[in-house]
Parts: C-alpha cells; structure tokens; sequence
C-alpha cells in the first residue's frame, strides 16, 4: 500500500503507515501473475483514493526480475494502463442469456457489420456509414442486448473502431420512396458519413426490451462506425454490433435518446484553459410535449465527448432543485466510454430539465477548440436508456446564432444579413448559396502540407464570414477574430463561460414521429439550487494541502477535528486551542 509523492516526480512510491490492502489470493506461472486482493471503499487514509463513480486508471509495470521496494529499475519499459468503471451495477450478457435458457427463450443473433472498409494511413478520423436490412420478422421482438464486433490486423495490434451507433431508419421520411431505392443501399458497401454516436455493448434489464420487427418496426437500419486513426495506421476493417433479440417480449418497450450540446461551431472551448464548461439543455419544451405524465424512466445512459473532455455530468433539475447526479464523472477518459448502468432507475417528469455538464482541458492548445465530428473537435452528449418508449430521437440545445456573435462583439458581416447566417448554422447550408461570386469559390490553395486540424480551421463557415460591424473589426474572418481576442486572461475567458452557460439557449426537440412537430425555442439557463454531495464521513479531507503527511499523523489531526467540535460547546475556546496545541505538538 503506497502514494506518490505531492512534490516529487518520478521517484518510486512511498509506502504508507497503515496498510488497508489486503492479499486474498495469488498466483505466479510462465506467462502470467495474477494477484487479488481486498480494500475498503471508504479508508479514511488521506493516500488511498477513494473509490466511486468516476473512471479509475490502473496502471501496470513488470520488467526481468523481480522489483524491491522502492527501487522499479527496468520495470519502466514494460508498463501501461487500463481505464475501468469499479462501482455500479452491470448486465452481463452471461447471466441474461443463462435466464432465458432457464426459461425456454430462444434468442436469436443478428450481426451488423460493414465489409472492407479501407482506412488510409493519412485518415485520423472516418465516419463510415452503411444501411442494412432488418431481419425480417411478422411478430414484434425485444432486443435484450449487443456487444461489438471487432476485427483487428494482427494479434497485437488495436482496433481503429473507436465508438459505433445504429440507426432506425424511418422510410416514411421520404415520399416517394419504395424497397428497391433502399435495397440499392443495402447491397453497397456504405460511404463517408456525419452523424451522432452510441455505446459498444450493452444488456439490458429483465423488464425492458427495445423493439424491433413487426407490422411498425424499422425495416432498415444504419450502421455508423467512427474511425480514430491518430498513428496512421493503414487497414481493413469489419466490425460492427452483434444484437441479441428475443420473441418472448418484455414488460417495457426501451428506447434510446440523445441529450446535450448540438453539433455546431457554436460549441466553443478557449485554448490555454484547465478547466472549461459548456452545457446542453433538455427543458420543458420538450419534456412537457413528449413524457407521458408519469415521467420516463432512465436505466443507463453514456457520456461522451473529445479528447479534451475531463469531467462529464448528467444534471437533473425539477421545481427549481437539482436532484442527485444521473451519472457523474470527475475523470472522464475519452478512449474508455462505456455504458453506466444506473444502481436505481431515475424518474424524469414532465416539466424537468436534463442537464449534460462538460468540462474540458485545452492547456496544450494554442486555438479555439469547436463542436465538430473529429476528435480534434468536440461533443458533449449524453445516450440515455430507458422506458417506456416514445417517439423521442433527441433533446438538446445550442447557443443561439446571434448571441453567439454577440458574445465576442460581432454584429454583422458583409454580404449576409444575420438571418442568413442563423440559416448556415441551423440548416448546414452553405455559403455560397447566399455569395454566389464570394471569393472563397475562386480561391485555390495547396493543401498537401495543412495538418487535419489546420483543414478544419481553413474549411470552417467561421473562416468565411468577413466582419463588417463593428468597425474596428471591419475585414476580418471571424475566425481570425477569436484567434486575437486574449484569452490568456482568466477575467476574460470566465466572463464568456458564464455568458454562455447562463445565458440563451435554443433547445430541440427532435421527433422521430413525423406527424409531430415541435418548434425550437430560445430559454434561459434555468434559475436551481445546485445539488449538493453528503459530506466526507472522513474528517482528515478539511486538512490535506499538497505537503506530504504520514497517515497516522493524518488520523491524529484528524482526532484533534473531532475534539475541536465536540468540546466546543461545553469548553471555553481558550481551553479548546491549547488542548489541541499540546496535541499537535505530542505528534510532532
């Protein structure tokens, strides 16, 4: 049982006075080590971490011989890490498929895979879409649960997939259409694709199946696997969902839905920042429209965001009060994104708000950051689970168009109008529909040497927008703009944060019933008394600074706290302050 130094980096850990791990069993061969072991939740041992909710990093070493005590050489060259989820609940596809065995439910598998999907070494990210054909089914089926499949390019080398989604595909979105234009598309191999993401396996709870086949269901599907390639690599790939579905329905229909920030260069991270919110709004609008009066029931959802993602919450907010966190994590890893299975089912009523919090890092950035597809931008969404199910695809928000601008002084561009430049961001439009002579259609540049990231800034609509008003911004990109405005200065990028978490909003409502519509609406960020955590039942935390302490030290002050609160009332604060002195002074 040791701790890293506070002051000392790269230096072998030290042990810890009181030891709170305890050794259950153990086993050493040829090939590999295998140690279990016990610890406490909760140790109250200022150098055990706590263990809760948030994504843990495990890190491993071994080298040729065995290591002493405070001396790892030669175990540095063979290390690495893996990010695990400890606490919660989980469905494990073992035990869902073993009940309905006891219960004489056949399942069945229907694998959802793409087929030699080319990703080229100069490829850092592809999204790649393919429509399938649903299995065809008379009678309506649950699915009860899929996992990934993944292919690989040799037995040690890591898959590129990095998160996939499935879509329903609703054929009555385009009149006209018939099988044939569909099945088209189903024998092609798939094409590049933008969209929205999912989870890589999931099993679900024994009264709750997503529906699937029948008379009404979905008789195509979308396979979107988004591709991360940071090393160029250069492969093939196959993956895809393998889907466990049933005949034997379940009491609740599920369904799946999006929340959070839209995907928009409205989405803006400053460069240089430790730690940076932005927030996407499911209110009222669409809650009061869409949640039967008995509210949803959420049973698991996903956090998801970029590379510079750190902390991701999930807020819950009724009648003016935050309710306790959906899912929270305070060491968010963008690489391990996996399905939180919630300990107790929560209730979101007509009128809540749901609220995904995102917290990025952007220290090593010398630009704005924005909300995009590649990993080099960023999202923050959150993939809710639950029941029953309704004809919800997504709830979130952005901030609107015109305050946007605003925020950082803009009021107007040439040659647009800021309606027209609501309808570029709004509806993806593009800009040489409103500036058929623009000079961006005759501009050629040579492109060969541009990274992704620099492709992305040349290629965005902020890059095309010429400021006109104010005057002394006059012919200037809007995106050269921000890259001037100073954000090194901590007032400066705090007072954009609180305007765009605390200001306007423009929530969506995204039906996928097309007999229904709901317009957008422009809120406020909504008035709450934030939730707040049950104390630590672990006093030392009121103490701990980065100077190193020994444990037993920790707990005696730890004692003196304790003493301090309970001889208050009863002892004069004279008497009080020089017992706890001569205590201090005993330890020391």
């Amino acid at each position: 049982d040791c701790y890293g130094s506070a002051v000392h980096h790269n230096v072998a850990p030290i042990q810890d006075d009181t030891q709170n791990y305890v050794v259950l069993n153990g086993f050493q061969n040829s090939t590999h080590t295998q140690i279990e072991f016990s610890r406490e939740i909760e140790t109250c041992d200022p150098y055990d971490l706590p263990l809760g909710s948030d994504t843990l990093k495990v890190l491993w070493s071994f080298g040729d011989t065995d290591p002493t005590h405070g001396n790892l050489k030669g175990h540095g060259k063979n290390r690495g890490h893996k990010s695990l989820h400890l606490m919660g609940p989980m469905f494990h596809k073992s035990h869902i498929l073993s009940a309905a065995s006891r219960h004489n439910q056949e399942i069945h598998k229907w694998d959802v895979t793409v087929q030699n999907v080319s990703i080229q070494s100069t490829m850092d990210t592809l999204y790649w879409c393919k429509i399938l054909q649903a299995p065809t089914l008379v009678e309506k089926h649950h699915i009860i649960g899929y996992e990934a499949l993944l292919s690989r390019n040799g037995p040690n080398s890591q898959p590129l997939v990095h998160h996939m989604t499935l879509f329903e595909c609703s054929t009555k979105s385009y009149p006209g259409s018939d099988p044939a234009s569909w099945n088209v598309w189903v024998r092609s191999s798939g094409a590049v694709c933008n969209s929205n993401l999912l989870t890589p396996r999931q099993f679900l709870p024994q009264h709750v199946g997503i529906p699937v086949g029948g008379k009404s269901g979905a008789k195509y599907y979308m396979l979107e696997i988004h591709y991360d390639n940071p090393h160029g690599q250069q492969a093939f790939d196959h993956s895809g969902f393998r889907i466990h579905y049933s005949k034997h329905l379940r009491k609740n229909d599920g369904g799946i839905m999006i929340s959070g920030v839209s995907i928009s260069d409205t989405q803006l991270i400053p460069p240089g920042q430790k730690l940076y919110r932005n927030v996407g709004i499911c209110g009222p609008s669409c809650s009061n429209v869409m949640f039967p009066e008995t509210g949803i029931k959420i049973i698991s959802g996903i956090l998801h965001s970029h590379r510079a993602g750190r902390k991701m919450t999930l807020r819950h907010v009724r009648e003016g009060k935050e309710l306790p966190r959906i899912i929270e994590d305070d060491n968010y890893d963008y690489n391990y994104q996996q399905v939180r299975q919630l300990e107790n089912e929560t209730v979101v009523m007509p009128g809540d708000y749901i609220i995904t919090d995102c917290a990025y890092e952007t220290s090593n950035r010398k630009r704005p950051t924005f909300g995009g597809y590649s990993t080099k931008q960023e999202m923050c969404l959150s993939f809710l689970t639950y029941y029953p199910r309704i004809d919800l695809a997504g709830c979130y928000s952005m901030t609107p168009v015109r305050e946007f601008f605003e925020t950082f002084g803009v009021y107007q561009f040439y040659s647009l109008n800021m309606t027209d430049v609501e309808n570029l961001f709004l509806y993806n439009g593009d800009i040489l529909d409103y500036i058929p002579n623009t000079i961006y259609a005759k501009t050629k540049k040579n492109r060969s040497n541009l990274t992704e990231e620099d492709v992305l800034y040349e290629d965005s609509l902020l890059n095309k927008l010429i400021i006109s008003d104010p005057v002394e911004f006059h012919d200037r990109t809007f995106l050269s703009h921000l890259n001037l405005l100073p954000w090194t200065e901590p007032l400066f990028t705090k007072r954009v944060e609180y305007s765009m978490i605390n200001g306007k909003h423009m929530t969506f409502c995204r039906v996928a019933n097309d007999g229904v519509s709901i317009p957008s609406e422009i809120i406020r960020y909504p008035n709450f008394t934030a939730y707040v955590k049950p104390p630590s039942p672990c006093p030392y935390h009121m103490l701990m600074d980065s100077t190193p302490l020994s444990s037993t030290a920790a707990r005696i002050c730890s004692l003196t706290l304790l003493i301090l609160f309970t001889l208050f009332l009863t002892i004069s604060p004279i008497f009080v302050y020089i017992y706890i002195l001569n205590l201090v002074i005993n330890v020391n």
